[in-house]
């Protein structure tokens, strides 16, 4: 494998879980033979734009028939199993059902959460309390499967985790390369890793690209503007810019986001406070690709009205001028004449 992409990196773990053989591996574990071939990947996004791993559901409505809520992750720590908690009661409020919980721990889990480690029916898992949030809630990382008895082959779930938390990039290194299930699960990396994985980079690439030029071309506009004597557009083309160049950087940030999440990412940082994440939300509900275009004055009266709205002391003959170069006041021969209108209509 490659060696930017090891098992249980970020992209591979979500493009192994949504494997439908590796569905089938997990949901015949949990639910029994009952549930084959009735489980699918669903979306992962959340309302307050949270997003979680993978999740699967039953394409029939069944009590005995849970979502499924899976996550790969780097370090369990008491902040994860905080977001662990909403992403499940994000997934009970989607489907109307708790769901049943996995995760799939990499590296390390922290001491206060396995303190309170309890024991489940699958010897290579532990569980924690989770009876408001999900139906179960287990845990399996390097220490709850080296604990197990390790049968040959290795059952499904802990083949996975095996698979996930040893990192290694070959089959051949693998202690259990005999297992037709671990040797399952790196055909199927392998083949994400040399179809799937260049596919995704090679659009991100070019998207990056397409912001990179439209980035320059709202650069030289700006430019260009510079030479320009101050009037009404040119402060409008500016913002307009401005709003350009943000939404281009804004873009290329979540371009490069999904690219980096080909690695191990960093810790997640602090949750918002409810008040900034309104704020948050609403600096971003004002970024647009352009300014509405009605903001531009469409008549002579509309344009001296927003003049006087920008300027701190009205000046006729600038407002006269600057009309003038932008398309305005061809019916007017002097701003004398002009202000004497704009007060008659304001009068009627």
């Amino acid at each position: 494998m490659d060696p930017k992409y090891p098992p249980g990196s970020d992209l591979i773990s979500k493009l192994v879980l949504r494997n439908p053989d590796v569905v089938e591996m997990i949901t015949i574990t949990l639910i029994g033979p009952n549930a084959a071939s009735l489980y699918l990947p669903r979306p992962t996004e959340w309302a307050g734009g949270s997003k979680s791993d993978t999740v699967y559901a039953a394409n029939v409505s069944s009590t005995s028939l849970p979502p499924i809520l899976i996550e790969v992750q780097h370090t369990i720590t008491t902040e994860f199993i905080d977001r662990l908690i909403n992403y499940s009661l994000s997934v009970k409020k989607c489907f109307k059902a708790k769901p049943i919980v996995i995760v799939f721990g990499t590296h390390v889990t922290r001491t206060e959460i396995s303190m309170d480690f309890e024991p489940t029916t699958f010897e290579f898992a532990k569980g924690i309390p989770s009876k408001y949030w999900a139906e179960k809630c287990y845990i399996l990382d390097k220490n709850t499967i080296a604990e197990a008895t390790k049968a040959t082959p290795l059952p499904a779930m802990m083949a996975l985790a095996y698979f996930f938390s040893s990192q290694k990039l070959s089959l051949l290194s693998s202690e259990f390369q005999d297992g037709p299930i671990i040797q399952k699960l790196y055909s199927i990396a392998k083949e994400q890793t040399s179809t799937r994985i260049p596919a995704e980079k090679s659009v991100t690439e070019a998207l990056l690209e397409v912001c990179d030029q439209t980035n320059k071309q709202f650069k030289k506009i700006s430019n260009t503007l510079e030479s320009m004597p101050d009037t009404l557009l040119k402060k409008r083309l500016r913002a307009y810019t401005s709003d350009g160049l943000l939404y281009t950087e804004t873009c290329k940030r979540m371009y490069i986001g999904e690219s980096d999440s080909l690695v191990e990412p960093m810790p997640p940082p602090p949750e918002l406070s409810e008040l900034a994440k309104s704020l948050v939300n609403q600096s971003s509900s004002n970024i647009d690709i352009l300014r509405a275009e009605a903001d531009l004055p469409k008549t002579d009266m509309e344009y001296v009205q927003q003049f006087k709205e920008s300027e701190e002391k009205m000046d006729w003959k600038k407002c006269f001028e600057g009309g003038k170069k932008e398309g305005f006041f061809s019916s007017y021969s002097n701003y004398s004449s002009l202000k004497t209108a704009y007060y008659k209509k304001s009068n009627k």
